[in-house]
């Protein structure tokens, strides 16, 4: 039986292994009613700002993540049955790493085939962001990750924008404190 609380589930480091393999199928016999995981993956990824996530990024073993904004949408044991030739590159982000955004092509239709929360199969067409969010999320179940659909050198690129703007807004952050720290101090004399 797996039993699953949100205070416990922390996103992996990108360098943990479990975020390299495919994780286990979910077993619906096995790992029991999958609602409470359902609950406490949506809940975590909302509190994380995220519209998927997978369990494996967060340290379940298991062929299960959940999408959606407002209701989720939860997905055991999936797979892309067939991927369309049309393409589209957008700018996409990943939980597992924190500001970084980039530039990622992938076919704009899918079709699909995956386990809902009953056990039942579903089979069906994905468009636009719902089949981009699940490709993301499927990637984690290959055990790969959005990094790795671009060139190294492009990666490189995006990695150095980030640690930039990182140091641009601790700089801004900490002059900001500074001016309000005199300003304080000017006060209190």
């Amino acid at each position: 039986m797996l039993i699953v609380r949100r205070d416990k589930l922390n996103l992996l480091e990108p360098s943990d292994p479990l975020l390299h393999k495919r994780p286990d199928p979910y077993s619906f016999e096995e790992d029991g009613d999958p609602q409470n995981l359902i609950n406490v993956l949506f809940a975590r990824m909302k509190e994380l700002g995220g519209v998927g996530l997978s369990a494996n990024q967060v340290g379940i073993d298991r062929r299960m993540f959940i999408m959606g904004a407002e209701i989720p949408i939860a997905v055991f044991n999936p797979e892309i049955i067939e991927y369309n030739k049309a393409t589209e590159s957008l700018r996409e982000g990943c939980l597992t790493y924190p500001g970084l955004v980039l530039n990622i092509t992938r076919p704009k239709a899918i079709k699909v085939r995956y386990q809902n929360k009953n056990g039942d199969f579903i089979e069906e067409e994905l468009i636009g962001l719902t089949a981009r969010v699940f490709q993301h999320e499927y990637d984690h179940m290959e055990g790969k990750n959005f990094t790795e659909n671009i060139s190294k050198l492009k990666l490189d690129l995006a990695k150095k924008r980030f640690v930039n703007l990182k140091k641009k807004i601790i700089k801004k952050h900490a002059v900001k404190t500074m001016v309000e720290a005199l300003n304080e101090s000017t006060k209190s004399e």
